[in-house]
């Protein structure tokens, strides 16, 4: 119970924003290297040469910090809460059903052993300890169907920030639209600059768009 509950609640969020537009290069006036004169220099003529950059057409970039959008969008918080609040009732009956009924099956064994019981009674235990259990399987079951329905709920989710925002690039036109992390390995992003943070604006619309939703939900 403890590795799904661990599992459950990490279940992590990866939004995986796509690259809305290609990247067109241009080709290069001239690929040759330039020609290191030969000035009887032996260090100049060690020296490593750089190739000119290429010529690169300009290109619209923009980030989404998913740090941020994990912690504040608001539909995402509420399937954290629900997640959490049913997660703690399962993981305190688990704990203390098992807890009791490993503690009973070994005064039961002790008492078996001792020729305390008879088959009668022994035959009666067994069962009660079978059905008890079952009863700890189901609590198990339905912390693999919630672990299901969180990863559901959590696809969804990255579904609402992808077209939310392919509808907020039919206004911007950025060419790249990147999700930023923190946390290492999440992203590829080396450098940040805050002038092309737009986390703001789509948490607000993501919220905004959810309100809606739920708004429309209770009038039904």
């Amino acid at each position: 119970m403890n590795k799904k509950a661990a599992i459950i609640l990490n279940v992590i969020l990866i939004l995986a924003v796509g690259v809305l537009y290609y990247l067109h290069f241009s080709s290069c006036s001239s690929c040759e290297a330039p020609v290191t004169a030969n000035t009887g220099d032996s260090a100049a003529a060690s020296k490593p040469v750089v190739a000119d950059p290429k010529d690169i057409k300009p290109s619209k970039i923009v980030y989404v910090n998913i740090d941020v959008l994990n912690d504040k969008y608001e539909y995402l918080r509420d399937i954290s809460s629900a997640a959490k609040a049913e997660h703690a009732s399962l993981q305190g009956q688990y704990q203390s059903k098992g807890e009791k009924l490993q503690k009973d099956y070994e005064e039961f064994q002790q008492s078996a052993q001792g020729g305390l019981l008879s088959e009668n009674q022994i035959g009666q235990k067994q069962e009660e300890f079978a059905k008890r259990k079952e009863d700890l399987d189901q609590l198990q079951m339905k912390a693999d169907d919630l672990m299901t329905k969180i990863q559901d709920e959590s696809f969804k989710a990255m579904e609402n920030v992808k077209n939310y925002i392919t509808e907020y690039n039919k206004k911007s036109n950025y060419d790249y639209v990147i999700a930023y992390s923190d946390q290492p390995g999440a992203t590829q992003l080396l450098l940040a600059n805050p002038a092309y943070d737009i986390t703001a604006e789509i948490l607000e619309g993501l919220n905004a768009q959810y309100q809606a939703e739920k708004a429309a939900k209770k009038k039904k």
